[in-house]
């Protein structure tokens, strides 16, 4: 794996950007230290922050809104973008698993309420405040790795927050599709995939990563 493989400093448009996450697949939207991976920022054109943020997190939320692609937390803990081909196989494995009693919470108020933004849940479900902070975020995450939530919008600056729905409401068909496969099925597709644009040159290096996930 080298850094031509991250399409460095190629990606313009979110033309562009939805092509980059649909050949890989499965991209982060950072890099993470230490470990090479396809991630946009190193592909966004443009030789620092100021330039590359702006355009990633346009795309970002514009093509998941869209429902060109997902946005979310999965790949260590980092924010991801699934390409729909490969949305069903990552649901399959790591989706409707069990959770914390916040983010049960949280997932019962979307369930009574329907797509809501941070700021309500947090005012409803009575976690606001600085004590609450690591609280909420982590129920979030959670709710985001085992596909239970769905980002669905985001609140325009000053204050940038996310909305949330279930992610069975807002993805339907590709959750029934996920639903109607195997775990072998979609392991065998994430690895044709990854190994196919030499993410990983092993299988079982394709193996590890999805175990350590």
């Amino acid at each position: 794996m080298g850094e031509k493989m991250f399409g460095k400093n190629t990606v313009t448009t979110d033309k562009e950007a939805l092509s980059f996450v649909n050949k890989y697949g499965v991209v982060t939207l950072f890099p993470i230290r230490g470990w090479r991976f396809p991630n946009l920022y190193q592909a966004v054109v443009g030789q620092h922050k100021a330039a590359k943020l702006p355009k990633m997190w346009l795309w970002a939320d514009s093509l998941s809104e869209k429902k060109r692609m997902h946005y979310g937390k999965l790949v260590r803990n980092q924010s991801t973008l699934l390409s729909l081909e490969m949305f069903p196989c990552f649901y399959r494995m790591y989706g409707r698993q069990k959770v914390g009693d916040t983010a049960q919470k949280i997932l019962e108020f979307l369930k009574r309420h329907g797509a809501t933004s941070t700021t309500i849940l947090k005012r409803h479900l009575n976690l606001t405040g600085k004590a609450n902070r690591s609280k909420f975020a982590k129920a979030i995450a959670e709710l985001q790795t085992t596909f239970s939530v769905a980002i669905v919008a985001r609140d325009k600056a000053p204050r940038m927050t996310h909305s949330y729905d279930l992610m069975e409401r807002w993805m339907p068909e590709l959750v029934e599709a996920a639903l109607h496969s195997t775990e072998v099925s979609a392991r065998e597709q994430i690895t044709a995939k990854l190994l196919g644009n030499n993410v990983f040159d092993k299988r079982e290096h394709v193996e590890t990563f999805l175990n350590r996930l």
